[in-house]
């Protein structure tokens, strides 16, 4: 089976990689599974762990930083030999590689492992807008470096780019940036900004497909999707009651609403009104707080003679959720029989 947990929130702030072993061991181990593949992102990366996984007779499919990796490793992912092109918006490659890892007690292992990396249009334009001033303030200090001011949150943003020494080319001397004006390493920040829509992913599963290896990472921020929707549309906390019987009853509602919303936003893809990602991107069509405010919005308003009239049936999600489940509402008044027969009529989907 495939599995993916949260780490103990107690361990504070130990890097998530040397967390794992403890989860595992405190979440997994008293379950009596005959395998499971851990999936996870980049933080629990480390060779030692993925080794104690498969000494355990279980697999793994994690994300590697390319920055991280080494340069020939980060040419060979930006070589487009062997790509496999989905579109023009996505493509994807893998290999198999042995590894030499040293265990706990430095004695060496060697594995094999599948490494898959894809590069995707959609992953390229999201980095590029959330990186949007940076890449623009590199751009101008290229320019004009006359100009160069340094606010601190930019300080912030290109810390990780300071070169820690350069050598004066003059006397040949070794110059220590902490006792001078920082300069700026473009090497690093013209690789940064080349990986940019590139991901790359290390698992056990050498005869997975490459595109199931991909989906079934993606699954993981699935999962994490459900943890956001849960505290933010949802409100699962802060919680306001004490006794253990109302926090029981106040999850149980919370995870009911969670399995209506997703049922609303299965429909919702199944009715193909929302474009799909062909980049394989999971989608859930629309958002949980954008389902919530419209189907807030679906009111019953009572007129006279005992006539009712729904509002705001105009509005653009609400027209989208009532297509999906095949509910078609007239431009007109009802009647409270009219009104019962209409719920009657209404398709049950499972």
């Amino acid at each position: 089976m495939v599995f993916q947990f949260r780490l103990n929130p107690s361990l504070g702030n130990t890097l998530d990689h040397l967390t794992l072993k403890p989860a595992l061991k405190n979440n997994i181990d008293n379950f009596e599974f005959s395998r499971f593949i851990l999936i996870s992102d980049r933080g629990i990366f480390q060779y030692r762990n993925l080794l104690n996984v498969l000494q355990a007779g279980n697999g793994y499919i994690v994300a590697k930083s390319l920055l991280k990796s080494t340069q020939k490793e980060r040419d060979w992912t930006y070589d487009d030999n062997d790509y496999v092109k989905v579109s023009e918006n996505f493509k994807y490659k893998s290999r198999v590689v042995k590894r030499i890892i040293k265990d706990e007690n430095n004695i060496k292992h060697t594995i094999e492992e599948k490494v898959v990396v894809y590069w995707s249009k959609k992953f390229q334009e999201r980095a590029e807008k959330e990186n949007k001033s940076f890449l623009d303030f590199i751009n101008k200090l290229q320019d004009t470096p006359e100009n160069f001011r340094l606010t601190a949150l930019q300080n912030k943003s290109i810390r990780n780019f300071l070169k820690k020494e350069y050598i004066n080319k003059c006397t040949g001397e070794i110059l220590i940036s902490s006792e001078i004006k920082p300069m700026l390493d473009f090497e690093k920040i013209n690789a940064y900004t080349k990986s940019l829509g590139y991901y790359q992913i290390v698992t056990s599963e050498l005869n997975m497909a490459e595109t199931e290896v991909i989906d079934k990472y993606h699954g993981l921020t699935q999962i994490e999707e459900q943890f956001r929707t849960m505290k933010s549309t949802l409100e699962t906390r802060p919680l306001y009651v004490r006794t253990p019987e109302h926090i029981e009853a106040h999850l149980l509602i919370c995870l009911i609403s969670l399995i209506i919303l997703r049922i609303i936003q299965k429909r919702i893809i199944a009715s193909n009104q929302i474009p799909i990602s062909e980049d394989m991107y999971w989608t859930t069509g629309i958002n949980g707080n954008r389902i919530q405010d419209a189907l807030n919005k679906w009111l019953v308003d009572l007129m006279p003679n005992q006539l009712y009239r729904f509002m705001n049936i105009e509005d653009h999600d609400l027209q989208i959720i009532l297509k999906a489940f095949e509910i078609t509402i007239p431009k007109k008044l009802f009647t409270l029989g009219e009104l019962k027969n209409l719920k009657t009529n209404i398709k049950v989907f499972i």
